[in-house]
């Protein structure tokens, strides 16, 4: 995930006469529930020595949930532990660690700590409104295996507190877990960087705590991170930093050509999105053929009645 850290900007220019005549003929609801018809390939149920390691957390449930910090009685929503610590969501922590069973238990703590600090589940959408109003991220539509698709764009960063910009990372991380149809456990991101540059990036510490947040406690929630028209230079720099990346997320990168063949070129860095998101389902400016454009006051209801479905 370090690569995908470095891809905010810092200032979102405003839409031309003419983009603002195109949105207008655009869709603006946005799918973040998956059509019952759409086509669904669950995570992989674990394996042998994966099932010994869930089987031994089990055992230490108690353990796990005890003498957790207790959140503060300001009325939101409380974060219900129990419910949480599913065999799936251990799955996860165990397959990161490759099968460890004491460190998947250790990083299993650490986030159920982290959930009654930080309190992702009492972030509401009312709070995020500033960080969606540009439509810099946001979970849309689905891939074709049923994973939630989550779009970034660089060039749209219209606020400047860090601390926002993680609470809305994590909010949209969340909203992504929402949509995922059952036995779905990943996302995809389509990562728009046609207008990015050096100067976009955010500063190092920001992109510490960043993928510290990503890395710690949303482990295998990444299928594929699709980098849609990437300058010559971007290239550049990422065959530079490509060799220090670590291999399981190098493999989950890949280059787009929107404006181009979109097709694969002389490596595998370079796919065709379409191999992963069927066109219906793929916003038109990522090569799809749904004319969609982000609306926030037709976004909003939405994430609004999400939300307050996953509280009942």
């Amino acid at each position: 995930m370090s690569f995908i850290s470095s891809l905010w900007a810092r200032k979102a220019p405003e839409p031309t006469p003419a983009e603002k005549e195109l949105e207008a003929t655009y869709e603006t609801m946005p799918r973040l529930v998956a059509p019952v018809d759409l086509p669904v390939d669950p995570t992989p149920g674990p394996t042998g020595g994966e099932q010994l390691a869930i089987d031994a957390i089990v055992q230490q449930r108690g353990d796990l949930l005890a003498d957790l910090p207790a959140e503060p009685a300001d009325g939101s929503p409380r974060f219900d532990a129990d419910k949480w610590l599913d065999e799936q969501r251990i799955l996860l922590y165990v397959r990161a660690n490759k099968g460890d069973e004491e460190q998947a238990r250790v990083r299993l703590r650490n986030t159920l700590h982290w959930h009654c600090t930080y309190r992702p589940h009492a972030i509401t959408p009312a709070s995020m409104c500033n960080e969606g109003a540009s439509g810099k991220q946001y979970v849309n539509g689905f891939d074709r295996s049923g994973r939630p698709l989550i779009y970034m764009y660089s060039h749209r960063q219209n606020t400047k507190d860090a601390n926002d910009h993680l609470r809305w990372v994590v909010y949209t991380m969340e909203q992504a877990i929402r949509s995922m149809p059952v036995g779905v456990t990943k996302v995809t991101m389509i990562i728009d960087v046609s207008k990015y540059s050096m100067s976009q990036a955010v500063p190092l510490s920001t992109a510490r705590e960043f993928l510290h947040v990503l890395e710690s406690h949303y482990p295998e929630r990444l299928h594929k991170a699709l980098v849609l028209g990437p300058p010559s230079y971007f290239v550049m720099f990422y065959r530079i930093v490509s060799p220090f990346i670590d291999p399981v997320t190098k493999a989950k990168i890949a280059f787009v050509d929107v404006a181009g063949d979109r097709g694969k070129r002389a490596d595998d860095t370079w796919v065709d999105i379409l191999d992963f998101v069927a066109p219906e389902q793929l916003q038109a400016d990522a090569g799809g053929s749904w004319n969609f454009a982000y609306k926030q006051d037709a976004y909003w209801p939405e994430l609004e009645r999400s939300y307050q479905e996953s509280l009942a």
